[in-house]
C-alpha cells in the first residue's frame, strides 16, 4: 500500500509511515471510500504544526494583516491554504511570499466563494431553519475550496467532489470541520493574538483530512471519472 501523505510504498496494515513518519491509523476501504481514524488526522496535524511553528506563526501573522483587503483577500486565502498544504506534504517551509503566489486559482475561487456567500445570505433570510441550513451548506461546500486551490478545479467539479467526499467520509469531515474551527476560534476568544498560533493548527487539520481523500490518492473518494481534474 501507499502512504496517503508522502505516496511512498509501505507495508500493508502499517500504522506509521517509515518514510515521512505520518500516522496512518486503522484504514479500511469500503467501496470507493476510505475510512480512517480521525485521531491520525489530528495527530499528524499537531506534529506538523509543532515542527513548523515559527514559520507558520509568521505566515499567519502577515496573513491576518492582509486578509482584510477586499477582493484581494481571496488570493491571500488561496496563498495561505496552498502554503499550509505544501508544509503538510513536507515539500518545503511556510514562507510569507506564498501568500502572493496563488493568483492562478483566483477567478474560480472568487466565484465559488461568492456563490456560497449568496446562498448563505438567502438562507439566513429564513427564520431559524434558514440559519441551520446555512451552516449545513457551509460545511458541505468547504472541501471544494481545497480542490480549487490545490488542483485548479473548476466550480462544477468542486461542487461535485464536495458532495461525493462528504457522503463517502462524513464522520471524518465533520470532525475535522468542528475541531479545526474550535481550535481556530479558541485563539480569538482567549486572546486575539493567540489566533496566529491556533489558526495554522486548525488549517492543518483541514488539510490533513483533505490529503486523505483528495482525487488521485489511494484514499480517493471519487470514481474513475475524476481523471480530468489535474
Amino acid at each position: 500500500m501507499q502512504c496517503p501523505y508522502c505516496k511512498e510504498e509501505i507495508l500493508d496494515g502499517a500504522v506509521k509511515c517509515k518514510h515521512c513518519g505520518s500516522m496512518i491509523g486503522d484504514v479500511r476501504r469500503t467501496g470507493t471510500a476510505c475510512r480512517s481514524d480521525f485521531g491520525a488526522v489530528f495527530g499528524n496535524g499537531v506534529e506538523i504544526w509543532k515542527n513548523n511553528l515559527a514559520d507558520l506563526v509568521l505566515l499567519t501573522l502577515v496573513f491576518m494583516l492582509v486578509v482584510w483587503i477586499p477582493i484581494a483577500n481571496v488570493g491571500f486565502i488561496a496563498g495561505y491554504v496552498r502554503s499550509v498544504i505544501k508544509v503538510s506534504r513536507r515539500e518545503g517551509t511556510a514562507q510569507v511570499g506564498d501568500l502572493f503566489n496563488a493568483w492562478d486559482c483566483f477567478p474560480n475561487l472568487f466565484l465559488y466563494i461568492l456563490i456560497n456567500v449568496i446562498i448563505g445570505f438567502v438562507l439566513n433570510a429564513v427564520p431559524f431553519f434558514g440559519s441551520i441550513a446555512s451552516i449545513a451548506v457551509g460545511f458541505v461546500v468547504f472541501p471544494g475550496a481545497f480542490l480549487i486551490i490545490d488542483k485548479g478545479a473548476n466550480i462544477t467539479d468542486a461542487y461535485k467532489w464536495c458532495f461525493e467526499t462528504i457522503q463517502a467520509d462524513f464522520a471524518n469531515w465533520l470532525l475535522a470541520y468542528l475541531v479545526g474551527n474550535v481550535i481556530f476560534f479558541a485563539g480569538a476568544v482567549a486572546l486575539f493574538i493567540g489566533i496566529i498560533f491556533t489558526a495554522p493548527l486548525g488549517q492543518l487539520i483541514f488539510t490533513q483530512q483533505y490529503e486523505r481523500v483528495k482525487p488521485g490518492t489511494p484514499t480517493d473518494s471519487l470514481s474513475g471519472d475524476s481523471g480530468h481534474i489535474r
